[in-house]
């Protein structure tokens, strides 16, 4: 079956949780992962399907299971440093750990299935916000105790990817093009200009320039810089670009659908396609300090290692 896999889009996240048949993780585990964050210490966590939290000490060579108070499918992981840090998922809900992944506790689930929340960014201990479909934002400014719900331009459309550039200002990408950002931590949004022509957009990645990479359907990816000027980048596929990652060599390594990778070795201006062992759909890539990267889907947990650079 040939899958078109969004990261975070709503359709795709509860089709393939419907549909696929997990594959089997280095640890053993089975299950659909979705999203990751590599902490400061090195340690790793990978969140997806039915609640699944996985967990390594050790740069992903080994991993745990650890206990979800829920079993919704979790979408978003992000960490403010080694011990503190939020996920997200489906059914309004938003767990929280304090010694570094290895137990969470529920601080929001609104009990919905009209409530999916896709993404989070953990900005400080104190200042948190998730976004979701339908426009659904959430923000926290007391470490996740109490919650508010700012509306955004475009609050019918599902808002897919979070990032915090250099500056503190925040992004959102989202369905039909949508680009939003927010100086003031999620409070308020203001919409960038994107082509009138722009697919919804499913990845945001700081450059080394400063600059933003963002990405999604049929192959579209442009920059934008801090003023929010946008610049085409040419991709020769027809595929979703769903995952980004800057690799520790200072490369940007980009994963659409199965077997389609690309990379740039000039900050994201251009890209080449490359030949890596996967066959299988990329949700989410993390870079480790060793030049590995571990690709998070369909198949669990991956381990890639980079070809020689020319």
């Amino acid at each position: 079956m040939v899958l078109a896999f969004a990261r975070r889009s709503l359709a795709a996240l509860l089709f393939l949780s419907a549909a696929l048949a997990a594959r089997a993780t280095p640890g053993g585990v089975r299950s659909l992962l979705l999203d990751g964050a590599v902490l400061a210490d090195g340690a790793v966590v990978a969140v997806g399907e039915r609640g699944a939290i996985l967990l390594s000490q050790d740069a992903g060579e080994t991993w745990s299971t650890i206990p979800c108070p829920v079993d919704f499918a979790l979408t978003g992981v992000s960490f403010t440093d080694a011990s503190t840090g939020w996920i997200c998922g489906h059914g309004g809900v938003i767990l929280a750990t304090r010694n570094g992944g290895r137990q969470w506790e529920r601080q929001l689930s609104e009990e919905s299935n009209e409530t999916v929340f896709l993404d989070v960014v953990a900005l400080d201990p104190q200042n948190v916000v998730v976004v979701g479909a339908f426009g659904a934002v959430r923000v926290s400014q007391d470490g996740g105790r109490t919650w508010t719900a700012p509306s955004t331009p475009g609050e019918d459309a599902h808002l897919n990817r979070i990032l915090a550039d250099r500056t503190g200002t925040l992004w959102l990408a989202g369905e039909r093009g949508l680009l939003l950002q927010s100086v003031d931590r999620g409070l308020t949004w203001e919409q960038s200009e994107v082509p009138n022509d722009a697919p919804s957009l499913y990845g945001l990645l700081r450059l080394g320039s400063g600059e933003l990479l963002v990405h999604g359907l049929r192959g579209h990816a442009w920059r934008v810089n801090a003023q929010g000027q946008v610049t085409d980048v040419a991709i020769e596929t027809p595929v979703m670009l769903a995952a980004s990652c800057r690799l520790s060599s200072g490369a940007v390594l980009l994963a659409g659908a199965a077997r389609w990778f690309f990379i740039s070795e000039d900050d994201g201006r251009t890209f080449q396609r490359i030949a890596l062992p996967l066959t299988t759909a990329v949700a989410e890539l993390l870079p480790l300090p060793d030049g590995r990267v571990l690709a998070l889907g369909e198949a669990g947990i991956s381990v890639l290692r980079m070809p020689p650079r020319r």
